[in-house]
Order: C-alpha cells, then sequence, then structure tokens
C-alpha cells in the first residue's frame, strides 16, 4: 500500500516531465559544481512528437513538485562523479513544500576511470579509458514516512558501449531501462531527430523475457532526453526528461520512476567522465 501522498502527487499521471534548472550557471562558469535542481510537471504523450521534439504547450505546463540537491561544495569539486547526494522532492515548484519522496545515493566510484600510458621512449602517454564496474551509482528512494519504494542502480555487463539502469523493488529486478541497440547489443541505436541531432529513448524492458515494455494502447513507456528550445539547450547544461510510465505502474512506482530518471541523468548527462 503506497503512501497517501503518493497517490495524491503521482496517481493520476501516466507520465511527467523532468527539468533541470539553470540556477548554477553563474557558479560552473566560475569553476564550481553547482547543486542539481530540477522542477517536474504534467506532461501527455501528445506533447511530444515522433522524435525528441516537445510540442507547444508541454513547458508551460505548472510545475507541481521541486527536487535539489543536498551535498557538500568540497565532494561536488573534488569527487563530481562519485560523490553521495540527497534528492529531496516537495510538492508545489519551489522549495519548502511538503516532502513527497527523498532520493539518496551513497559515495561510490565514477563509471570510467582514466590512467595514462606511456606511447613511446620521448614521454609522450595517452589518456586510456575503462569502465568501473564496482561500486557504481545507486538511488534508494523513500517515502515521506520513510519507508523504501525502491533502488534504482546503474549496471555494468559484457556491453560497456551500452548504458543501462535497473529499477528494482524489495531487491527483485523489475525494469531495465535501456536504449536500442545495434551490432549484437554492443552499440546504441540513435533515432533521428528533425534538428540534424540524435534522440536516444532508454525504454523499459522486461529483465525476465529481454523484450521492450508495450502499453495497452500500443505505446511504449521510456525515458527521454527532449528539446527545450535554443536558448535554454545552447546557454546552459540543464536538461530535460520526459518520462512515460508503464501501464501498470502503482504511484509509488510512478514516484521511483522518477528518482530512476533523476540517476539516469547524473550517470549518462552530466558529464560523466569529462574534466
Amino acid at each position: 500500500m503506497h503512501h497517501p501522498k503518493l497517490g495524491e502527487m503521482f496517481g493520476h499521471h501516466d507520465s511527467m516531465l523532468v527539468k533541470q534548472t539553470a540556477k548554477g550557471c553563474c557558479q560552473e562558469i566560475l569553476g564550481c559544481e553547482a547543486k542539481s535542481e530540477y522542477k517536474i510537471s504534467a506532461m501527455d504523450w501528445g506533447y511530444i512528437d515522433t522524435t525528441s521534439l516537445l510540442k507547444e504547450g508541454a513547458l508551460s505546463q505548472p510545475d507541481v513538485l521541486y527536487a535539489i540537491e543536498q551535498s557538500s561544495c568540497c565532494i561536488r569539486f573534488c569527487w563530481r562523479d562519485g560523490r553521495p547526494f540527497t534528492l529531496r522532492v516537495s510538492e508545489g515548484s519551489q522549495a519548502g513544500g511538503d516532502n513527497v519522496a527523498t532520493f539518496k545515493k551513497p559515495c561510490g566510484c565514477p563509471l570510467y576511470f582514466s590512467c595514462s600510458v606511456p606511447v613511446d621512449s620521448d614521454g609522450n602517454s595517452c589518456e586510456v579509458f575503462s569502465p568501473c564496474c564496482c561500486f557504481l551509482p545507486k538511488v534508494v528512494g523513500t517515502d515521506p514516512s520513510g519507508t523504501e519504494i525502491n533502488q534504482s542502480v546503474f549496471i555494468c555487463d559484457q556491453y560497456c558501449c551500452v548504458p543501462k539502469l535497473g529499477y528494482k523493488e524489495e531487491g527483485k529486478l523489475v525494469y531495465l531501462l535501456r536504449p536500442d541497440t545495434c551490432c549484437c547489443d554492443c552499440l546504441i541505436k540513435p533515432k533521428g531527430c528533425k534538428r540534424g541531432a540524435y534522440s536516444v529513448p532508454f525504454y523499459f524492458w522486461d529483465p525476465r523475457t529481454n523484450q521492450k515494455i508495450t502499453n495497452p494502447n500500443g505505446q511504449k513507456p521510456k525515458i527521454q532526453k527532449v528539446w527545450s528550445g535554443m536558448k535554454r539547450e545552447c546557454c546552459t547544461t540543464a536538461d530535460t526528461f520526459a518520462t512515460f510510465f508503464p501501464a501498470d505502474a502503482s504511484a509509488s512506482r510512478k514516484a521511483g520512476l522518477i528518482g530512476l530518471t533523476l540517476l539516469l541523468d547524473f550517470c549518462v548527462f552530466e558529464r560523466q567522465g569529462q574534466p
């Protein structure tokens, strides 16, 4: 049985828009790593076209949830890609609302580590990157009473070029989240976008059958980074995600899938492995 607050905030939504704010732009220009801040609004399948473009009206929906990262400036600067943090999701469009859910990430390793390898006798070297398959990012979600909702985890396997995340409840893997693949599952299969770029939707897959989940109406639930306008995309590092829930998802599961969206942003879109 889910917490009443989760039913109130998530029960009637079949999708939501998770919008990272540009709050930390000035900090990042000065070389500091800013806290992640998000505003979450209602979304609908009709607000997105067949690629990743939002239609008019999608971004003007009122914000119903607010999330802010709680972590120290020192840890964000010194251990950015493995830092621990707490993301508190509250009701309303600004900080200070009633607690809805909390997502905690413990301290861990980054997705990749690098080392310099000598290439000749003159002292020249090259930077080599390798996956780090231990203590990988995970987020534990709890409801307002402190009861665990789910665990979202990054998955490392032999197909290291394809990012995959798992959604767990009570220790059992419920969904696998990954993009479509090609070349015997070794590479991501991009989807063309009208603006000449590429869209990479992350679909929900059944971990038992390895089949893509499809809702009864034929729509495929997914988490997708979407185009949110020229000014926002070109002038900030803030990302916007459309999260489309599986049809059978309960209110508490929908809340957990918002946590999965936040972990996806951290693992894949937050400049992991970059200087």
